[in-house]
């Protein structure tokens, strides 16, 4: 089972990696196009109705590239994380930072799936996130089984 749930969170680790990418690119992207049409907004001639919908609009899409580009970049740290995971997995070591990894997998999957839907992206780093702490659980059991 260990060997399975270091797999998959290499697995989800890539798919996180293309993601936090696109949602980083993607939220760059979106700051952009709002200074953009603020700078357009500025040289146009609006009346003072068009000018408060157009700052409603801009207020509502910087949020939310901000957003954007702050879960990019957890889904990039969690890569790592993630990796590091499967090969303390792997190497049979360190059980609370393999807990840590499933938690992580599994929080940046929820947040996936409440930003976008469920998938077959979300479903692998579930199941690996899940596996991942069902094995940290009992590598720690069988360690404090050698310990006594």
């Amino acid at each position: 089972m260990k060997v399975a749930a270091g797999v998959i969170l290499i697995i989800a680790a890539l798919f996180n990696l293309f993601a936090g990418l696109a949602y980083l690119g993607g939220g760059a992207a979106t700051s952009g196009l709002s200074s953009a049409v603020d700078s357009a907004v500025m040289q146009q001639q609006m009346t003072e109705d068009e000018r408060s919908e157009v700052e409603r609009v801009k207020n509502e899409v910087g949020g939310s590239a901000m957003g954007f580009m702050a879960f990019g970049i957890f889904l990039l740290v969690s890569v790592g994380i993630l990796i590091a995971g499967a090969v303390f997995l792997f190497t049979n070591k360190k059980p609370q930072f393999i807990m840590v990894a499933g938690i992580m997998a599994i929080v940046a999957e929820v947040i996936g799936i409440l930003i976008t839907t469920v998938g077959v992206t979300n479903l692998v780093g579930l199941v690996g996130g899940v596996l991942a702490i069902v094995a940290a659980k009992s590598m720690s059991q069988s360690t404090a089984a050698v310990v006594e």
